[in-house]
């Protein structure tokens, strides 16, 4: 995974509709086609996926692709249109995120497997071996807290057994650590959870509840990637 040890807030320059006439256009409309073929896919579990590195596990529903994993789009102007995305999902600029009061030494999200690091949150560890692997599950996630628009996912796990509804997504974007707290930070507020920001080794974090409902993100950057792991239960 890539490190980013300092939190880096670049302005998100504000888009404005003009009134042309036309439909809506869906933000996430242009999901990961990795996401989008596996929705259609059973949910299994791949105890082969366990002992893999996460940053390149595959994602199927436990049988043969049925679409090519497209290569993670780079450059400007994939990031505008991620950042014009995430615009509109938060319906306007996000706003800084928490000051940060959490610091930790070493990060949970270095954990080699979705299932480890879901395992080494209080709140993810009674559910850690329930979870089964497919990228029907970042499809998935509460609607307060989707993946980040145009995300690239690269792994995802989850479950919906009695008491573990939880979801854990690994995927990259090319927008700064920064500006992908702000977008979480926003969205959470906006659904109604309590949140807190900090550090965890190299990254940037943020949690947050809402009654029994818990989430946890995780990010780290360098140059152009930045690397997520979002864990999320109930909701």
């Amino acid at each position: 995974m890539i490190a980013a040890r300092h939190l880096c807030l670049p302005a998100v320059l504000l888009l404005s509709a003009c009134g042309s006439g036309e439909p809506a256009v869906d933000p996430l409309a242009e999901r990961d086609p990795a996401v989008t073929a596996a929705l259609a896919d059973p949910l299994m579990a791949d105890p082969d996926l366990t002992s893999q590195n996460r940053g390149g596990a595959a994602l199927t529903g436990g049988g043969p692709a049925t679409g090519e994993i497209p290569p993670l789009k780079r450059g400007q102007a994939e990031l505008d249109a991620a950042r014009a995305a995430a615009l509109d999902l938060v319906g306007g600029a996000p706003g800084a995120a928490p000051p940060a009061t959490i610091m930790l030494e070493t990060s949970p999200a270095d954990a080699p497997t979705a299932v480890a690091l879901v395992r080494a949150l209080p709140w993810g560890k009674p559910c850690a071996d329930k979870l089964g692997y497919t990228a029907s599950w970042a499809a998935g996630l509460p609607p307060a807290l989707p993946v980040y628009p145009r995300g690239h996912v690269q792994e995802a796990a989850g479950s919906d057994a009695a008491g573990c509804k939880i979801r854990a997504v690994n995927f990259q974007t090319p927008v700064p650590p920064g500006e992908v707290v702000e977008f979480y930070a926003a969205l959470a507020r906006k659904g109604g959870y309590a949140v807190r920001a900090g550090q965890a080794g190299p990254d940037l974090t943020l949690s947050g509840t809402l009654d029994t409902a818990r989430f946890a993100l995780f990010v780290r950057g360098s140059a152009d990637m930045t690397v997520v792991n979002l864990v999320t239960s109930g909701g």
